[in-house]
């Protein structure tokens, strides 16, 4: 319990070097989050494919798989980046894992998701419509983790076994708050991710990401993504945090969620943890 304080605390000095605006909670309206959805497909004149489903929370059906990915943006990720990233997973790797639907939930309001703030509830509601027969990729990243982990206890909470049995789980080198031994045993797999260039070294989470595998071992394993010439400097373990979602994020020296997420020119996505 004490490891799990620490992360709380080390995810929330982050926020000391990120605009005081916190574009993870920007108060826009739903409308102007539809509109910014508009135009991350391109289209300025409403007819987009995202449904806003509930608080910081869109889906859009891409083709006929019956596969899920809900992805969850860490601390300042607005709605548009979280779509960004799990749009690109699904072009990259997904789309050929069945995938067809995409839930993107934008990051908390702030690092330890104090304030619960995101509509998980309506998302589980809207995820139950669904045809049930795929798999659910669930990939959390940074803080994002605690607001996945709300879900997992919804559910678990509602004795809804069988999508706690569907789900795959990818913390990236996020926390354990409010994850359980109950729910570790009922979710299908779980992953604790982590990134290393052996160049600059490990990302932030590094440890806990393994701490937390070997807690919840053996049913839960740790991943460890290894890219070389990440462009972060050394020992630049927030720019290294950034790996487990772009194999070259954009500011050596920290994380960049607002690029990161959004602009994979020349910048991999990173997929690798989604392995058989």
């Amino acid at each position: 319990m004490l490891r799990l304080a620490l992360l709380a605390l080390t995810l929330a000095a982050c926020s000391g070097s990120v605009d005081s605006s916190d574009p993870g909670d920007s108060g826009e309206s739903p409308e102007q989050e539809l509109a910014a959805l508009d135009m991350l497909d391109g289209k300025a004149d409403g007819a987009s494919m995202w449904t806003l489903v509930g608080t910081g929370v869109a889906y859009e059906q891409v083709n006929t798989g019956h596969a899920v990915i809900i992805a969850y943006g860490g601390y300042t990720a607005r709605l548009t980046d979280s779509a960004s990233w799990a749009s690109e997973l699904v072009d990259a790797k997904l789309g050929a894992e069945d995938v067809g639907h995409i839930f993107a939930v934008r990051g908390p309001r702030d690092p330890a998701y104090s304030a619960r703030e995101i509509g998980n509830s309506k998302l589980r509601h809207f995820l139950a419509t669904l045809d049930d027969s795929g798999p659910i990729y669930v990939v959390a990243h940074s803080s994002g983790s605690y607001v996945a982990h709300e879900l997992f206890e919804q559910l678990e909470a509602a004795g809804d076994t069988a999508t706690l049995s569907r789900i795959e789980y990818h913390d990236l080198d996020g926390g354990g708050t409010g994850l359980t031994s109950s729910i570790v045993a009922e979710l299908g797999r779980v992953q604790f991710v982590y990134a290393h260039d052996p160049a600059a070294g490990y990302s932030h989470n590094a440890s806990t990401a393994q701490a937390l595998a070997s807690d919840y071992a053996p049913k839960a394993t740790p991943f460890e993504v290894t890219v070389s010439n990440t462009g972060c400097h050394s020992g630049a373990t927030w720019c290294l945090h950034d790996v487990l979602v772009t194999h070259r994020p954009h500011d050596p020296s920290t994380f960049d969620l607002a690029l990161d997420y959004t602009d994979f020119a020349q910048r991999p996505v990173t997929d690798e943890y989604f392995t058989p």
